[in-house]
């Protein structure tokens, strides 16, 4: 810089030398001078070093729209020095190669009988990720409340598909031929079914029946069924480091997170490579690499999967939690076996960190907060467990849905249960206070016009009604807590449900009273 010729160019001078934003001066075609915030951003070891390069040497050839750098820098000088200003977003390059958005002041400032450029240069990288996150966290976001509206509607269409295909199955005992047809519908249902839940742990808005587990008793009961699923061209290898490894999930979705895992390592080993296993306590900070969602510093319960498969493209890594996305041939895959760890996952307040490199493996690591130690609780005596239940029981099944009405009420009968069907939870009050009226338990959806399933459990127990309750619905878990407050002993069966499930839950219920 010229030297300062007064007290205003003096505290000029230090403000371009103190200020965080990176500082130059054009001159002609070159950069004449500049501050020590513009060296630590380029990595040049000294400011003469930085500026004995010339100005193209510190971009790339070509800018981000495909524009040669040169020819675009002329254009935005030329701007510049017409307008007095100009503000624009370009491409650097640090001297490490390492190349980075910024965003360009360009300020003309008259000098003796020319113009020099005054530059301010503000590095984009951190607001650049910031903002790549958050359009990915509403993608998600997005995608989730999709997958919820799908899944919903489709609960209640497998519910009358599974549950006529089932009684189809029990009736036709005497007529193979239509039997088999009908165990057909049975096992595409439930396949539809599983497609569904897989939406459901993708959106985060499934039903998880969490309790206090040691993550290292699920990876050893998985062992044997994860070395079958890779097949025997995959060295395995599964190793516990610390135990016992607390932490509050559902054991069902965990089995389920590991199987995934070990499925997308198999297929892109294609049958054969090494896999491996390892679950024990780890540290989480801000240099914890590869994590997905943030977490708060400190030890969380991590299980590790590597394989030595072909890795997966930078291109591709940011979308393998999206719901159907898969890289796999057409028909190898539905693109929901990522989608759903992702979902467990979160649901289960954990992350996840992903490392690949292409054509060496990939390392998924799943972060879950570490859990106080279960208290230890007496068993249940064989007596307990056994109890007989009075009977016949007569359940009350609040249902909008006719079909479905019909269908539970078939279900239920057939297990020797009495059931009155009511459409609304309007005549389930009336049904309830009729002269010497008695019921065992009280059957109801949650979703219902006029007075709802959880509006009509608080009402019965206002009224004094002492008799179980059990509710059912098709919408998620998370639509149902936006509902309001639940009762303190709110129990679900999520549709679709099978007949054999119905009756256990309607008998644990009855037996809880």
């Amino acid at each position: 810089m010229a030297h300062a010729d007064g007290p205003g160019d003096d505290l000029y001078h230090q403000y371009f030398e103190r200020t965080g934003d990176a500082f130059l001066i054009i001159e002609g075609d070159r950069f004449v001078d500049c501050n020590e915030a513009t060296v630590r951003l380029l990595r040049y070891r000294t400011r003469n070093e930085l500026l004995q390069v010339h100005p193209a040497g510190l971009s790339p050839e070509l800018q981000s729209d495909g524009r040669d750098s040169r020819e675009k820098a002329d254009e935005m000088m030329a701007i510049a020095r017409e307008r007095g200003s100009h503000r624009f977003e370009w491409d650097h390059q640090r001297a490490d190669g390492e190349i980075f958005p910024v965003e360009v002041l360009l300020t003309a400032v008259p000098r003796g009988d020319g113009v020099i450029l005054h530059v301010v240069w503000r590095d984009l990288t951190e607001r650049r990720r910031l903002e790549s996150d958050l359009r990915q966290a509403q993608k998600m976001e997005a995608l989730g409340r999709l997958s919820s509206g799908i899944a919903h509607d489709f609960n209640n269409l497998l519910v009358a598909i599974n549950g006529h295909a089932e009684l189809l199955v029990s009736d036709l005992a005497d007529r193979p031929e239509e039997q088999s047809c009908a165990e057909e519908i049975l096992r595409a249902g439930n396949r539809a079914a599983d497609l569904v839940g897989q939406l459901l742990a993708f959106s985060r808005k499934q039903v998880l029946r969490p309790r206090t587990i040691d993550l290292g008793d699920v990876v050893a009961d998985m062992a044997g069924i994860m070395r079958r699923l890779l097949g025997d061209g995959v060295v395995t290898e599964v190793d516990i480091v610390d135990r016992p490894l607390w932490v509050l999930v559902d054991p069902g979705q965990v089995s389920q997170v590991v199987l995934n895992l070990a499925a997308n390592a198999r297929d892109a080993m294609a049958g054969h490579g090494h896999f491996s296993l390892l679950a024990g306590c780890v540290t989480v900070d801000e240099h914890t690499p590869g994590l997905r969602e943030p977490l708060p510093a400190g030890t969380y319960a991590a299980l590790t999967a590597r394989d030595d498969g072909q890795g997966i493209d930078d291109g591709d890594l940011p979308r393998i939690f999206e719901p159907f996305f898969t890289t796999k041939a057409a028909g190898r895959g539905t693109g929901l076996g990522l989608a759903t760890v992702y979902g467990i996952v979160r649901q289960s307040g954990g992350s996840i960190g992903v490392v690949s490199d292409p054509g060496v493996g990939t390392s998924f690591t799943i972060y879950l907060p570490v859990a106080p130690a279960p208290a230890v609780e007496a068993e249940e005596t064989p007596a307990a467990q056994t109890a007989p239940l009075a009977s016949p029981s007569s359940v009350l099944l609040v249902e909008d849905e006719a079909a479905t009405g019909r269908l539970v009420r078939v279900m239920l009968e057939r297990a020797g249960f009495a059931v009155t069907v009511v459409p609304s939870g309007e005549q389930a009050l009336v049904a309830l206070a009729a002269p010497g009226a008695r019921f065992d338990l009280l059957l109801t959806d949650i979703v219902m016009p006029g007075i709802d399933g959880l509006e009509l459990v608080r009402r019965v127990r206002a009224q004094q009604y002492t008799l179980p309750t059990l509710l059912t619905s098709g919408y998620p878990a998370e639509f149902l807590a936006q509902q309001g407050a639940v009762p303190g002993d709110f129990d679900l069966i999520q549709k679709p449900f099978s007949s054999h499930d119905l009756v256990r839950r309607v008998r644990e219920a009855l037996a809880r009273g």
